[in-house]
């Protein structure tokens, strides 16, 4: 396979400021495992353009190995891309592979239980996001009897962002990926502070990491076999336990049915759209 160009491993999800050292290291440990894995040599390694975009890079033939979200995955990136499986995270609200969102309120909100936020000010990060946007359309769903829940809905661009907006007293509810949640109570606790969980929406298969279709089924089973490796291996302990990670498992793209159902369910009771 001498002579192949892929780039750089890349794990944007969760690449915080606060754990680019982390997540680095578990880049660089999964690139060295891969390259020796699919007899690459180091020098095929090529550095992703600074102005090229997330999803061009997802779908970019070159891909050796990326993470993204669930929704993506099963809309835009579905049948593009070769999923490996997913990571496990110990976070609350997290078992194995599946996660949840945290349904997010001020620490000095009346708010009790979702019922209780209709009417209310609702913030969430993106459109294309499983956690911030599919799951809280669905649980809002089981509420709204088809008609508007909320007095407004407004797009922050970030969990990051939507918890700031809640902390801020700009919007009364979000809902945010447990791991986030769990990351920025132990990384920004002056902000989380401000905030509590009323409750979680249902589970769903986690983040994928994905590589390129243009690797044939035999060695994307490499990377994948590869990539599980490497998220048991003691040498990658520490930065793992930052990251939160703690094992992985192998799925196809057709585990991540339960985000379609979310999203038909949604539809069904007259809800398509978070508002």
């Amino acid at each position: 396979m001498t002579g192949r160009r892929v780039y750089r491993v890349r794990l944007p999800m969760y690449d915080w400021p606060e754990l680019r050292p982390e997540t680095r290291e578990l880049e660089n440990a999964l690139q060295s495992a891969l390259l020796e894995a699919l007899g690459l040599d180091p020098s095929s390694i090529a550095e992703w353009p600074a102005d090229m975009g997330l999803h061009d890079q997802w779908e970019n033939p070159d891909l050796l190995l990326s993470q993204t979200c669930g929704y993506p995955l099963t809309h835009l990136l579905s049948g593009k891309v070769r999923v490996l499986g997913t990571p496990h995270y110990m976070a609350d609200g997290c078992s194995g592979p599946h996660y949840c969102s945290h349904l997010i309120v001020s620490r000095d909100s009346a708010h009790e239980t979702l019922a209780d936020l209709r009417g209310q000010r609702a913030v969430f990060n993106a459109g294309d996001s499983q956690s911030g946007m599919n799951a809280f359309r669905h649980e809002v769903a089981q509420l709204a009897e088809g008609a508007a829940f909320f007095s407004s809905v407004a797009q922050s661009g970030s969990h990051l962002q939507s918890m700031k907006s809640v902390a801020d007293g700009q919007a009364d509810i979000a809902s945010i990926d447990a791991v986030c949640w769990a990351l920025a109570r132990r990384e920004l606790p002056d902000m989380t502070g401000k905030l509590r969980s009323i409750g979680h929406t249902i589970k769903a298969p986690g983040l994928p990491f994905i590589t390129s279709s243009a690797w044939s089924p035999a060695e994307a089973d490499i990377i994948s076999r590869t990539v599980q490796s490497v998220l048991s291996d003691p040498a990658t302990s520490a930065c793992r336990e930052r990251l939160l990670i703690d094992g992985f498992s192998a799925l196809s793209e057709a585990g991540y049915e339960p985000i379609l159902k979310m999203e038909r369910s949604a539809g069904e009771k007259s809800y398509p759209d978070l508002s």
